[in-house]
Formats: structure tokens, C-alpha cells, sequence
């Protein structure tokens, strides 16, 4: 018979386990949604003991609760049950950093430089409402299949309001990712999140931390008296890494600072041959996200790989970031990038994952000033081709051709005519939908994003991307066609058309970004060998023809 908690909350499987507890798949009952459950395990101490430790975890886990931001797990609800606390959280398919970097190897200092600005940001967020992580590691750092960075395990936050609640002694936290203070005793501090954050930092373009050593003792002493070993492969992140890692806490590098330094790396163009022109093939299978301690919402696993190839394709946005939740890129889709990683321009970027200097500055990619793209372009500037549109279709049905069917995407919210004997296939966790068949090489996907900050401008937004891929060294090949500004279906959109290598195939590729008047974004992205663009783009014309939102 499978459990119930809250008399609410059925719990389906484990899906990982760690010093403080259980991390369980759960189906909410109530609400009809699937959530991760942490189940906080005290052990080794009395009955006093352990109700002072639940109620100070139940306590903190509301306090994280308050966050709301999209780097931050979200806590639905807080349970006290069979005399441990059960804590709610949204489920979020991911694998953590611990393990890609165990199954992989160190990541690029481009990909490290935007985890590190996500995790900075989720920080900064935290510590201006007084809480604070404590435990700030690989493992509890999420790559989540949706495109963002998540950083869990707040359950052990400890609310600066509520110090009295902090068990007396006990230390909290994996050693060789503590801060010198913490270990000697000291109170947590915001600084000390940031030496964490270094030390993370530090292991991610290392593969290990700068600390680790045989045992548990010689890592508390390396801590305590030793000086890092200066990172072989850090490039642009060694100063803000050594900066994090300095010993007194009031001379840690601030962290707006520290933002900025990881805005710059993460914007940096990669140099052939050195630290960033790295890249990692391996895939893993994705089952089990976050095991070794982290929380439940980062452990929801899935099938997709985490892959920081030097060519994965990208995903492109079409809107900010303030609605927590949601993935803000949408274009090149995750069918042609087989889930593009960070760095790389593809998912881990979904969410401008190369964070502003600042939590209020306006980013950078809303500038037109940006220098030209190489090759070709209808433009000797980056301002967008503006061109007299040809007739666009009127939101009225479009005439469907003969022998072709109409396709209705009820989670899309669009109906659109394909060719006799196409297939359709809904990503199994992007909100894309890949259309493929016989009698053309091309294929099209249609992908459409709930925005989290209405955009006003597609062709900034395609200029804001191709920046992007171009700064990271992607797209082996790329030369820019245009990004024209057009009229599609009586909307402002923009059509961006490019080639690129990939596998010593030139490849063709338009994609067309819109908002509809409610403000749901959609991209149609179309690809096909440069041999065939030409007999092939026919395709393409006629999807767009036929497309509907609904």
C-alpha cells in the first residue's frame, strides 16, 4: 500500500538519498501535480534534540519558502508527520553539477561562469531577505532539463531573524566547501555563502574543490591553514574565484563584484586551443539528479543528457525572466540540439543565464549596437534588415493543400497542415513540438514558451542571441544571412536565416519569432542541408501559411 503524508501527499519512489534524509517522487492529490518530497532524517540524537531540529528545519524551510525567484527551488509546503518534518517542493528534472562533473569532467569557463552568475543571483536574492544557504556545493547546484540553474537544499538555510533556532554547535555543510569562519565556529554570514559559491566555482572548471584532501580532518585543516592551489584551467574566473575564497570574510570580494566578473567571463569569446575551447561529449542518462544530499526538487532525474559540447545548438529566447518556473528561450529548438547545454548558447542560457552585474541593471542584449556578424548580411550594421513584408496571411484558415491533414496541438495551442504521412513528435519535456517525413530532408519544429517578461521586439531578441553564439564560439561556420523584421499574421516578427556546419554538412536554417496579441511567444524554425534549401523551403512557406495559433 503506498504512503500517504498530510493525508495529501502520495509518495510514489525514492529518488535519492543523502545525509539528512530521503528525497521522494510524490503525487499531490489536492492540487493533481507531481512534487518532490524531502523527508528530513534526524538520527544519533535524543527526543529533545530532535524536536529543537524539526522545528528549526520546519521554520527555515517557510523562511526559503518566501524566496521567489527562478533560481531558487520552490517550496509548496511544509509537513510534520511521524515526528520528522516533510518538505514540498516542485519537482524539477535535473541532474546536479556533482554529477557532471563526476561523469564528464570539468566544464568550460564559459558554462562555469553562467552557473556561477545564476547561483550568485539565487544568492543575492536569499541574503536581501535575510536567509541563508549554508551549504552551497556541486550537488545542490540543479542543470535542470527546463533550462535553468537551481540551487536547493534551503531546508538547512538558517534565517538570520531566527538565529536562536540554530542547533548549538553543530555544523552544518560539507567541509571542503565551508568557509574558514563556519569551522571555527563562527556564525554563518553572507560572505560565507560566497565562499562557498568560490569553492564550487573552483571545482567546476577544476574538477575538484581546492581543499579536498584524504580525509575529513585534513580537509577541515587545509581550510583552516592552507592557501588554495591556484586554478590550472580558471582563465578569466581566476579572480573571482581567488577573490570568493579569500580567508577574512571582509575581504571577500563583494558580491556585485564578483557578478560582474562572472557577466564578463560568461560573455567572453573562447580562445582556440585554451581552457574554454574544451568541450565534453559524455551523456549521461539524467535518472537521478542531485543524490548525494541534495533536496527533493533538484532530484526529479529524466532522459535528457547534459552535454557541453563546443557545438551544440542553441535555444533562443524571445522573453525575459520575472514569472519563476518557466524556460524564457524559444527558438532553436531542443530537437536539433538534442538539449544544448550552457555556455554553449543552448538550454542552460534559456533564462539569460549570463547574469547582469547587477539584479537591476537592464541587460546588455536589449543594445542594437553591437558589432557586425561575420559573413554575410542584409545589413552593414547589427540593426535588423526593415524590409516592405510580402503579403502575410490574415488570422483567417489558411486553404490546406491537397492531401495534406491538419495537425491540432492542444498543448501548443496551434493547429498547422502537414504533408501526407508526417509525423509529429512532442518533446518529452520542452514545449516544442518536431515535425519530420518522407519526401524532404528538412525538418520544422514549433515552439512556443509561456514568457516570464513580455518582450517588445523579436529581432533584438534574435540579435541578442546571435551575440551569444558568437561570443561562446558556437556554430561551427555561422555566417548571418539576416534578421529582418516582417508582418506575420498581422503581428510583429522577425525572421532570422543563417547556415552553419555541423557534422561537414552546411546546414540551412530560418527561424521566424512572433508574440501573439495575448503575449504567448512561438518560434518556427525550419532546417535543411544548404543542397536542398532551395527545392525545400517550399515546406517552410507552407507551414507558415497554414500555422494558427489558437
Amino acid at each position: 500500500m503506498e504512503r500517504q503524508v498530510g493525508n495529501r501527499y502520495r509518495l510514489i519512489e525514492p529518488l535519492g538519498e543523502g545525509g539528512m534524509g530521503v528525497v521522494w517522487r510524490a503525487y499531490d492529490e489536492l492540487l493533481d501535480r507531481t512534487v518532490a518530497i524531502k523527508e528530513v532524517r534526524y538520527t544519533g540524537v535524543g527526543e529533545a534534540k530532535r524536536a529543537e531540529l524539526n522545528s528549526r528545519t520546519i521554520r527555515e524551510a517557510r523562511a526559503a519558502g518566501r524566496l521567489d525567484h527562478p533560481s531558487v527551488i520552490v517550496i509548496h509546503d511544509v509537513v510534520e508527520e511521524g515526528g520528522r518534518p516533510w518538505i514540498v517542493m516542485q519537482l524539477v528534472r535535473s541532474r546536479s553539477l556533482a554529477e557532471v562533473l563526476r561523469e564528464q569532467g570539468p566544464l568550460t569557463v564559459g558554462q562555469a561562469a553562467v552557473i556561477g552568475g545564476r547561483v550568485l543571483d539565487a544568492l543575492r536574492a536569499a541574503h536581501a531577505t535575510g536567509v541563508l544557504h549554508r551549504d552551497v556545493k556541486p550537488e545542490n547546484v540543479l542543470l535542470a532539463d527546463d533550462g535553468r540553474v537551481v540551487l536547493t537544499d534551503f531546508g538547512i538555510a538558517s534565517l538570520e531573524a531566527e538565529a536562536g533556532l540554530t542547533a548549538t554547535g553543530g555544523l552544518v555543510g560539507t567541509p571542503a566547501y565551508m568557509p574558514p569562519e563556519r569551522l571555527n565556529g563562527e556564525p554563518a554570514r553572507p560572505e560565507s555563502d560566497l565562499w562557498s559559491l568560490g569553492a564550487t566555482l573552483y571545482a567546476a572548471v577544476e574538477g575538484e574543490p581546492p581543499f579536498r584532501r584524504d580525509s575529513w580532518a585534513a580537509t577541515v585543516a587545509a581550510v583552516l591553514r592552507d592557501e588554495p592551489r591556484p586554478p590550472a584551467r580558471a582563465g578569466a574566473l581566476e579572480p573571482v574565484i581567488m577573490g570568493l575564497l579569500h580567508r577574512s570574510p571582509a575581504g571577500r570580494m563583494p558580491a556585485d563584484e564578483a557578478a560582474r566578473l562572472l557577466y564578463e567571463a560568461a560573455s567572453a569569446r573562447p580562445v582556440p586551443g585554451g581552457p574554454q575551447a574544451r568541450s565534453h561529449a559524455g551523456a549521461g542518462s539524467g535518472t537521478g539528479g542531485g543524490t548525494g544530499g541534495g533536496t527533493g526538487g533538484g532530484t526529479g532525474g529524466g532522459t535528457a543528457t547534459w552535454q557541453p559540447t563546443a557545438d551544440s545548438a542553441p535555444r533562443s529566447t524571445l522573453s525575459g525572466r520575472a514569472r519563476r518556473g518557466k524556460a524564457l528561450w524559444v527558438g532553436v529548438p531542443a530537437a536539433v540540439a538534442a538539449v544544448a547545454v550552457l555556455g554553449t548558447g543552448g538550454v542552460l542560457l534559456s533564462d539569460q543565464w549570463r547574469s547582469a552585474p547587477t539584479t537591476t541593471s537592464p541587460a546588455p542584449t536589449e543594445s542594437l549596437t553591437e558589432k557586425p556578424a561575420e559573413g554575410p548580411t542584409e545589413s552593414p550594421t547589427d540593426k535588423p534588415t526593415v524590409k516592405t513584408p510580402d503579403p502575410t496571411p490574415t488570422p483567417t484558415a489558411a486553404a490546406v493543400p491537397t492531401g495534406w491533414q491538419t495537425f491540432t496541438s492542444a498543448a501548443g495551442r496551434f493547429s498547422i497542415a502537414l504533408p501526407p504521412q508526417w509525423r509529429a513528435t512532442k518533446h518529452p519535456t520542452r514545449d516544442s513540438v518536431s515535425f519530420k517525413g518522407p519526401g524532404a530532408s528538412g525538418a520544422l519544429t514549433v515552439e512556443w514558451t509561456v514568457p516570464e517578461v513580455a518582450w517588445r521586439d523579436p529581432a533584438r531578441q534574435w540579435l541578442a542571441l546571435e551575440k551569444e553564439i558568437q561570443a561562446k564560439g558556437e556554430f561551427a561556420g555561422y555566417q548571418r544571412i539576416g534578421i529582418v523584421r516582417t508582418r506575420y499574421l498581422g503581428l510583429q516578427a522577425a525572421d532570422w536565416e543563417f547556415t552553419r556546419e555541423r557534422d561537414g554538412v552546411l546546414i540551412h536554417v530560418i527561424d521566424r519569432g512572433f508574440r501573439t496579441a495575448d503575449g504567448r511567444p512561438y518560434a518556427l524554425y525550419w532546417e535543411a542541408p544548404d543542397s536542398r534549401w532551395a527545392m525545400e523551403k517550399r515546406y517552410f512557406d507552407t507551414f507558415a501559411k497554414t500555422f494558427r495559433p489558437r
